[in-house]
């Protein structure tokens, strides 16, 4: 279900054309791909979602799989497709994205492909593309404000969910 999900992804970046202009978000889309690399690194053993998938080995597996593949494709779609005038048309398009990532991951989750530990619940995912979208079209604009804010972020998820980060 999740390789069904990244192939999606890729051939619609593919068909679209936006995977042709890759070089314009590239940056973005690295950024995007570093920032769930960095999840697994800090919650490795204290995952806040884990994927359960039915054909790749692992979570670890396949949260590599959509870091390569699922997201940066992602991102390029919707930073190639964002309307750049006309401010309704610039928040539907940015709630139309959360709401199908957010369909998505439920969707996942009424399968069992994706589980929920350590007091992360399906509504703090809406929340979370909320800021991720937000995130990727800021990096585009200006990298240096999308770091602090992704700092900022990390550290207040961080500190709400009490991730160990050094082994007692």
């Amino acid at each position: 279900m999740i390789l069904f999900s990244n192939i999606i992804f890729l051939f619609t970046a593919m068909v679209t054309g936006s995977l042709k202009a890759w070089r314009r978000y590239y940056q973005t889309a690295l950024y995007l791909s570093y920032c769930n690399l960095l999840y697994n690194l800090l919650c490795n053993e204290y995952l806040l979602w884990e994927y359960h998938p039915d054909w790749l080995l692992n979570h670890i597996v396949t949260d590599l799989i959509n870091s390569i593949v699922l997201l940066p494709a992602a991102a390029m779609l919707y930073l190639h497709h964002f309307p750049e005038k006309g401010n309704i048309k610039t928040v539907l398009y940015y709630l139309a994205w959360i709401a199908g990532f957010s369909v998505l991951e439920f969707f996942w989750h009424l399968n069992g492909v994706i589980t929920y530990d350590h007091g992360w619940k399906f509504p703090y995912s809406i929340i979370f593309y909320f800021a991720m979208f937000f995130a990727i079209r800021l990096h585009h604009r200006s990298a240096g404000k999308a770091l602090l804010f992704s700092l900022a972020a990390v550290t207040f998820l961080l500190i709400v969910f009490k991730v160990p980060l050094w082994k007692q």
